[in-house]
């Protein structure tokens, strides 16, 4: 059969279930069959991507080690764009969820130097990028202090007019994404009263859908937001 469209179908499989919020463990072995299948096959862009999506999966667990690439992995990630947005991107998320923000803002610039010349930009799973772009934007929009905070606020309203689009076309999946990015941009303007109605438009559309972890996601969010505004007794019930 066509091997290339199975591993797509695997991957993309595995890529929407990882975004959904599945079990993390089940996750895990997930990718590392993916990841088999197509070094069986010698398809060496999707067992790159594979691993790069069931690294961040370990990450989150608390056991992921550094990535060893192959000789043919290296020449990849030196020459393909996609590959390498991918990669920053995943270690970009990984840092958000942990709150590192010197990594954060860093592979997110660079993976954002890679826009232009990646393929595929209409999958879901760019959705999520810019999902998870904007919120790195907004975050950094916030602490800076110089001129590329005008740079980074524009970036992030870029990313919330790509989850717009993409709740248009499905309210259920990405309204909630779509409620936090016009939370985190009103909190960048200091605009308390729409802020605290985006937060919780969002997890109440996360809560409604089941994203649980977006859920989550969002609480916390929203917690660093009521901190921000010296109202810690409101932020410990997002905590």
């Amino acid at each position: 059969g066509d091997s290339s469209q199975a591993l797509i179908n695997t991957l993309l499989n595995c890529i929407g279930s990882f975004f959904a919020g599945s079990n993390l463990q089940r996750m895990r072995d997930r990718f590392a069959d993916a990841i088999k299948l197509s070094a069986e096959r010698k398809q060496l862009n999707y067992m790159l991507q594979a691993q790069q999506v069931q690294h961040s999966v370990s990450k989150l667990i608390g056991a992921g080690e550094e990535l060893n690439y192959s000789s043919e992995g290296r020449n990849i990630l030196a020459s393909n764009s996609s590959v390498v947005r991918s990669f920053h991107y995943q270690t970009a998320y990984v840092s958000f969820m942990f709150r590192l923000y010197d990594d954060s803002k860093h592979y997110t610039e660079k993976s954002l130097d890679f826009i232009d010349n990646t393929w595929a930009n209409l999958l879901v799973a760019h959705s999520f990028h810019a999902f998870y772009f904007g919120l790195i934007s907004f975050w950094v929009a916030r602490v800076s202090r110089d001129e590329q905070q005008q740079q980074w606020l524009e970036s992030g309203k870029r990313s919330k007019l790509t989850l717009k689009r993409w709740a248009e076309s499905s309210q259920w999946t990405f309204g909630n994404k779509w409620y936090l990015l016009e939370a985190e941009e009103s909190y960048c303007k200091n605009d308390y009263n729409t802020a605290k109605f985006y937060y919780e438009k969002a997890i109440s559309s996360s809560r409604d859908h089941k994203f649980v972890h977006e859920e989550a996601l969002a609480c916390e969010l929203a917690g660093y937001f009521h901190v921000e505004f010296g109202d810690t007794e409101k932020a410990m019930e997002y905590f």
